[in-house]
This record gives structure tokens, sequence and C-alpha cells, in this order.
């Protein structure tokens, strides 16, 4: 049975089904993100802008220590997608049971390594002794919510691996709202501060995970939560840590090259901080439009690998690249159009502004080179590939970013903004092109098995015709 909300990737248009998928991920990234740039605004009014900057400062470090797990939701789509694509729904519930206990077990882990560690991180990231008591009460309180972060994250990951993106969307949006009226209260009226901010956000998280986790329970359609399942099932487990294990990985690369990144930013002073802090606010509106695609990409290629249908594997790996371009362009133009006044509503000092322009100009310039980056990975993936990719992006991501900027950069003529910033479309094209051949050695390696397990079933079904 499928639900309302639940969408069959396995036939029909695939880039019209495409679209009905992406479309809520979009506004779902996109009002995330609002949310969090509201944290920025109401800090920028009704703080000061030292507190954009000591929130900016906590980015690339939280990213680093939350991003590695959340890359297990990748395996959660993936595992559930195929689950959802062969229609085995005892496979899909033993995928919901054990990813919840996943998220719950990761999620305290994290919560007590990032509360404890919390201001030493910062002090290795060179944060100003200005900004540092901020960062770390806003750390220490963001930490303490982690296991909801978690927990909506991976439910809404195995209501993607099932076709519905438009649940996910309405709960974080419920959540977002509960968040920007928490900000307002706490900042205004309480003046808590940058505390307050943390904890609306926590708050917020909080109510879209147990969202996710009642619809999950009471879902009518292919697979639902049920505390009987809510255990580590071994197959389903070792799969997901199998394809998340890797993607996590992978999304630390990019983490441990940005926080590098961020300790020589944080090095040039607080409105370079400030202005880098808005911009990458900023990019991330047009970095989910296309990433959505991406998601979408591993979700329709999962579901049809399990459905072992190579025409709606290939269709799929087409629109989801066409699609992650078309939005990349069409959202990278209007940010460089607007520039100035998005950058405006966060910061207003004019260093800050022309820091927030140029990274702009050389990041999102060169931005379709993410979106390859992105969606081949996504790609390769679904179809359960998930070690080369990770490999590939700490080669080309990590190690070509750290030579840079321990090279290059660190020569007096280059030690610029604007050379700090190249090291990402340098880095973009590499791993493109890597990705590129390995996505081709993939998707030949998968359709060669799926070719000789189909052999293999019609000569059991010529040996044995009453058995099939």
């Amino acid at each position: 049975m499928i639900a309302k909300t639940e969408l069959d990737m396995t036939s029909g248009s695939i880039p019209k089904k495409m679209l009905r998928f992406a479309i809520p991920l979009i506004l779902s990234s996109w009002l995330q993100l609002s949310f969090n740039l509201a944290d920025y605004i109401v800090c920028n009014y009704y703080v000061n802008e030292l507190a954009v900057g000591a929130i900016g400062a906590t980015g690339s470090l939280s990213s680093l220590i939350v991003d590695l797990f959340i890359g297990f939701a990748v395996g959660v789509n993936v595992v559930m997608g195929k689950a959802y694509g062969a229609k085995n729904k005892s496979q899909g519930e033993k995928t919901i049971g054990s990813s919840t206990l996943l998220a719950i077990v990761s999620g305290i882990f994290l919560a007590i390594i990032g509360c404890s560690m919390a201001k030493i991180f910062l002090g290795w990231m060179q944060t100003p002794s200005t900004m540092i008591d901020m960062s770390t009460t806003y750390m220490i309180i963001y930490f303490a919510g982690v296991p909801f972060l978690l927990l909506y994250n991976f439910g809404a990951a195995c209501m993607r691996g099932m076709g519905d993106t438009i649940k996910p969307f309405i709960f974080l949006t419920i959540g977002g709202v509960i968040n920007v009226c928490l900000n307002l209260l706490f900042v205004v009226p309480f003046q808590m501060g940058v505390a307050g901010l943390a904890l609306a956000t926590i708050i917020s998280e909080f109510i879209s995970a147990l969202l996710v986790y009642i619809s999950l329970f009471r879902n009518k359609g292919f697979a639902r939560f049920s505390f009987k399942t809510c255990r580590f099932h071994k197959e389903e487990t070792i799969e997901i840590l199998r394809i998340g294990i890797p993607a996590g990985i992978q999304n630390a690369m990019f983490d441990i090259a940005n926080v590098i990144i961020q300790s020589n930013i944080n090095s040039f002073g607080e409105e370079v901080i400030a202005g880098d802090s808005a911009a990458s606010r900023v990019n991330g509106y047009a970095y989910n439009g296309m990433d959505a695609f991406a998601q979408a990409g591993v979700a329709f290629i999962a579901a049809n690998y399990g459905n072992k249908n190579k025409d709606y594997i290939k269709k799929s790996f087409k629109w989801a690249v066409i699609f992650s371009l078309i939005a990349d362009v069409v959202l990278v133009g209007f940010e460089m159009i607007f520039r100035r006044q998005l950058l405006g509503l966060m910061v207003q000092n004019e260093e800050a502004i022309q820091t927030g322009e140029l990274n702009i100009y050389i990041t999102m310039g060169t931005h379709t080179l993410m979106a390859l980056v992105d969606v081949l990975a996504a790609c390769e993936r679904g179809l359960g590939e998930s070690f080369l990719p990770a490999l590939v992006s700490f080669i080309g991501i990590c190690v070509v970013r750290l030579v840079y900027i321990y090279t290059f950069f660190k020569l007096p003529e280059f030690h610029t903004m604007a050379y700090l910033y190249a090291t990402y479309p340098i880095s973009w094209l590499i791993t493109a092109i890597a990705h590129a051949i390995c996505c081709s050695f993939v998707f030949k390696k998968k359709f060669m098995e799926l070719d000789i397990e189909a052999a293999k079933k019609n000569q059991t079904a010529i040996i044995n015709p009453d058995k099939h």
C-alpha cells in the first residue's frame, strides 16, 4: 500500500516525479536556512554584529562533528529506497527501527563530545578572544540538542526512501516557525543573546523530530515505526553503516578542510569573519537548491536499483544531473544580482560586505563544479557504492585544499582572502573530473551485476518452468 504522500519512483515519468520529489526538499532546506538566517538577523538588530561572527565561527566546527553521523542518513535513505523498490515491507520497518536507535546512540555520543570540548575546539580554530565566550555558549547549547537533530534527519531519510518529501517539509516548517518566534522571545524581551538563539534552535528540532516519529508511527503506507522493531537489526544496520560511514567520511572531508579554511579566515579579524559568515548563509540557498536534486538522484536510483530497472536508473541519473545544473545556474544568478541586499540583512560594515561579495564572486561564480561533485557522488551512492566517492572526495577536497593552504597560500604575496577562496573552485574541478570517471566505472559494474543476475533467473526459469 502507498500512502498519499508517498511517491512510486519505479514507474511513470521520471522528470515529473523527480520535480515533485525535489521541490518539497528545496522548500524544506530553504526554510531551514531562512530560520538560521533569522538567527543572524536577530543578532544583527537586537544583539550586535560581534554575535553574528560568534555564531558563524561555530559553523564549520559544528558541521565537522555532526556531519560524519549525518552521513548515516544517506545509508538510511539508500537502504529504505532499495526495500521500497523491492516492495519488502519487513526490511523497510527494520530499517526504521535500526536507524532510530542509531540516531539516539550517535546523538548522545555527539552531545557529550560537543558540550565538553566546545571551548577547546574553538581555541584551536583561533577564534578571536572577543567572540570565544559567546561562541562557546552557543555551541554547548546547540550540541545538547543534537540527538533531536539526528532523529529528525534519520526519520526524514526513511520517509524520503519511501518517496515522501512532503511530510518532512511540513514538520520542518512547523518547527521553523516556532524557532523564529522563540528567537524573538528569548532575545528581545528576555535578552538571552546567543544562548536564546541556540535554545530556540534545539526546541524547534525537538518538535520537528517528534512530528516525524508520530507520522512514522501512524503511517498507513509502505512501512511504519514500531517500538518492537526499535533495535539493531543485523542486516539493515550493517548495510546502513556500509553506505553511511563512507558518506559521513565524505562529509567530514569537506568539513575538515573547511575548519582549516575557517581558522585562516578567523586570523583576518572580526569584520572578515562576519562578512564570510553572512555570505555562507546566502550561498546555502543555491547549494541546497542544487543538492535537492542530488538527494532525488540517490532516492530514485536506489529504488530502481532495488527494482532492477536499468532504463529507469539511467533516466534518474540523467535528470538528476540536468536539474541540479539548471537549479544551480538560476539560483547563483539571482544571488549575484542581489548580493549586497542579501548581505545587508546580516551585516552593515563595509569591510564585512566586501568580504561577503568576494566570497560570492569566487565560490558562486564557479559553483556548477560543486554541483557536479555533489550529484555524481550522490548517484554512485544510490547504486550502493559509497567507499569510492568518499575516497575521491578525501583526495580531491581534503588533500588538495590542505596542500594548497599550507604551500601556495602561505606565501606572503598570496596570503589574501581572494586566494584563500580560490581553494574552493580548484578542489571542485579536480574532484568533479575524478567523480565523472568513477561514476562511469560504477554504472558499468552495477549494470553488469544486474545482467548476470537476470541471466541466472532466466536460466532457472527455463530449467524449472513451474517454479516462477
